[in-house]
This record gives structure tokens, C-alpha cells and sequence, in this order.
């Protein structure tokens, strides 16, 4: 099953979830148990694309860059 299938099927739960007629303390649980899979997947899939899309965290993929070095300014 493909991460994009396991939101919708997460979404789902969400939804039919309160007319299930569990009883309200469980209800807490179950809905928060699916809020983290749908946080997870979420997270999985903003990783995914960034890969795809070519962003890398590499030294030389980030925008400012600090010198440490000031030869220029010496004279």
C-alpha cells in the first residue's frame, strides 16, 4: 500500500470513527492514535518529495554559507 493510500485510508477512519458507537474514552484513543499516523505519513511524504525534487541538505545546497575566513578585508 502506497503512503498516499494509507492518508485517505487514515482520513476515512477519522471520519467514521465518532458514528462507530465505541464508547467515548476509547474514541479519544483511537482518534488520536490515527492523528499520528496521518502526522507520520504526512511527514514521510514531505520527505519523499524533497528527494524527488532534488532539495539535499547538503553544504553546498544551502543558501548562506558563514566565512571564517576575512582575507579579503586585510590589507
Amino acid at each position: 500500500m502506497s503512503k498516499e493510500m494509507g492518508v485517505i485510508i487514515l482520513g476515512l477512519a477519522v471520519v467514521l470513527t465518532p458514528q462507530l458507537g465505541i464508547p467515548d474514552s476509547w474514541k479519544v484513543v483511537v482518534l488520536s492514535l490515527l492523528g499520528l499516523g496521518v502526522m507520520l505519513l504526512g511527514f514521510l511524504l514531505r520527505g519523499q518529495l524533497l528527494t524527488r525534487s532534488g532539495h539535499t541538505t547538503s553544504p553546498e545546497s544551502r543558501p548562506f554559507v558563514e566565512n571564517t575566513e576575512h582575507t579579503e578585508l586585510r590589507s
